[in-house]
């Protein structure tokens, strides 16, 4: 539930094998280090939006599969 609400927490190392199973899922994103405006067509994406699932290291995909898993955990 923690990285529902900020992406970023799982950046622990006991976390690696879930963050490895959310990629692998094609869920969340770790690979936005580079907001550099030359290398984004229209702007990169912001530093930090939690509402929308964007972590500073770490993304949802979109945050539609943020309010999936987010729903999905509040049922079980």
């Amino acid at each position: 539930m923690e990285a529902v609400e900020n992406p970023d927490t799982l950046l622990a190392k006991e976390k690696l094998p879930m963050i490895n199973k959310l990629i692998e899922l094609n869920l969340i994103v770790d690979s936005i280090t580079y907001r550099d405006l030359e290398l984004w067509v229209d702007q990169p994406p912001p530093q930090k939006d939690l509402k929308l699932g964007i972590g500073k290291y770490i993304a949802w995909q979109t945050p539609l599969y943020k309010e999936a898993v987010k729903g999905a955990l509040q049922e079980s």
